[in-house]
C-alpha cells in the first residue's frame, strides 16, 4: 500500500471510530498504548472496513491464538427506554471482538416488576453462556437464580444496580453514594429558594436508586440544609407514571422547589413540569441520558443531568467479562465508572 493510500485508510478508520488519525496510528502500528476501550473502538472500526490486522497485534496472544472468545448474556430493562437501547447497542459493538460469529451476545429485556420472568431468564441464560450481566431488583427469587447460575460455573455480574447476594462475581456501575451526594450538593448550592424537595425513584428495591436517595438525604442532613426532603415516590421506570407522580407532588406541595430523579422515565417528569408552568420555579436534577434532555436543558426545565458514559461503561463491562472468564481468580470484581455533569452550558 502506498503511503497516501495508508493515510487514506487510517483516516477512514479514524472517522468510523470517532478518534484522531494519530490515535489510529498508535493502535494499528503499536507505537504507544492507548486506553483499552479506545483500542477496541479502533480495532472494531478497522475490521468493519476490512483492514487486515497482523497476528502479532497485542490483541492476539503471543502464541498466535486469538483473543478469548466467550458466550455472553445480558438482562436489561425494557429496550423501549432509549438508555437501554443505547446500552445494548454499545455492548454489542464492544463485544464484537470477543465472541464467535455464531454466538453473539444474548439480550433479554424485561419489565422492572417482572420478577419471576427475570429469575427465569437468568436460569435460561445460565444454560448456554459463560457470563451474565444482570440489571434487576434486589428480590429473593432473583438472588436465588443468581446463586443457581454461579453453582453452574457461570460468572454473574450486576450492572448499574447491585444485588445482595454473596455469590455474584462482581458489580459494574456508578458509585451511587457519590451520585446521590453530588445531586444534593447541586440542590444545596444552586437552588435559589428553601422549601420541599421531592425524590422520584423507579423502585425502592433497585439498590442503586435506594443508595442515591439515602446519600442525597445524608448530604443535606450533614450540611444542616433548610430543605425538607419528602418521602420518595415510585414511577416504576415509566414515563407516564413519572408524569402522574410529578403532577401529584406539584399539587400536594406548593412549596416544592426541587426534584431529584435517579431513575428512568424522566421524560414524564419534564412533561409534567412544563404542563404545570412551574418548570422555572422547580429545580430538576436527574440521571441520564434522557430523550429530549438537551432541549429540556436549553429551555430551563432541566437544570443538571448526571449522565452515564454509556460507551465507556459498555467497554468496561466487556473488558471485565473477558478478564473474569480468562482468569483463575475468584475474588469479587468491583468496577466503578464515572459520570458527567451536564448543564445547558456544556452540552
Amino acid at each position: 500500500m502506498s503511503m497516501a493510500g495508508k493515510k487514506t485508510t487510517l483516516a477512514a478508520i479514524a472517522r468510523e471510530a470517532h478518534v484522531g488519525i494519530a490515535t489510529v496510528d498508535r493502535v494499528i502500528n503499536q507505537r504507544a498504548t492507548v486506553r483499552p476501550e479506545t483500542e477496541r473502538k479502533v480495532i472494531a472500526a478497522a475490521q468493519k472496513l476490512g483492514f487486515a490486522l497482523e497476528k502479532s497485534h497485542r490483541l492476539f496472544e503471543a502464541a498466535g491464538k486469538p483473543v478469548v472468545r466467550i458466550k455472553m448474556g445480558f438482562i436489561l430493562l425494557q429496550k423501549e427506554h432509549s438508555f437501554y437501547a443505547q446500552l445494548a447497542e454499545n455492548l454489542r459493538e464492544q463485544a464484537a471482538l470477543f465472541h464467535e460469529p455464531a454466538c453473539p451476545p444474548q439480550f433479554i429485556f424485561h419489565d422492572i416488576s417482572a420478577v419471576s420472568e427475570t429469575a427465569a431468564a437468568i436460569t435460561h441464560l445460565s444454560q448456554s453462556v459463560d457470563v451474565i450481566g444482570v440489571l434487576a431488583l434486589d428480590n429473593p427469587m432473583i438472588r436465588y437464580a443468581v446463586e443457581e447460575a454461579t453453582r453452574r460455573g457461570v460468572k454473574v455480574f450486576t450492572l448499574l444496580s447491585d444485588l445482595s447476594v454473596q455469590s455474584r462475581t462482581g458489580y459494574i456501575g456508578l458509585d451511587n453514594q457519590q451520585a446521590g451526594r453530588t445531586a444534593a450538593w447541586a440542590v444545596e448550592r444552586l437552588c435559589r429558594q428553601q422549601g420541599d424537595v421531592g425524590v422520584i425513584i423507579g423502585d425502592n428495591r433497585f439498590l442503586c436508586q435506594e443508595t442515591c436517595e439515602i446519600s442525597f438525604r445524608s448530604y443535606l442532613r450533614e450540611h444542616l440544609s433548610a430543605h425538607r426532603v419528602l418521602e420518595p415516590v415510585r414511577n416504576h421506570e415509566q414515563a407516564e407514571s413519572a408524569r402522574q407522580v410529578t403532577q401529584s407532588l406539584l399539587a400536594q406541595y406548593p412549596d416544592l422547589v426541587a426534584l431529584y430523579a435517579p431513575c428512568g422515565g424522566v421524560e414524564g417528569i419534564i412533561t409534567a413540569l412544563r404542563e404545570s408552568g412551574r418548570q422555572h420555579e422547580v429545580m430538576l436534577v436527574c440521571h441520564g441520558p434522557v430523550d429530549g434532555g438537551d432541549m429540556a436543558l436549553f429551555d430551563g426545565t432541566l437544570d443538571l443531568m448526571l449522565r452515564h458514559r454509556i460507551a465507556e461503561f459498555a467497554a468496561s463491562v466487556i473488558t471485565t467479562f473477558v478478564a473474569a472468564v480468562a482468569s483463575e481468580s475468584s475474588g469479587f470484581m468491583h468496577v466503578i465508572n464515572r459520570f458527567d455533569l451536564i448543564t445547558k452550558e456544556n452540552i
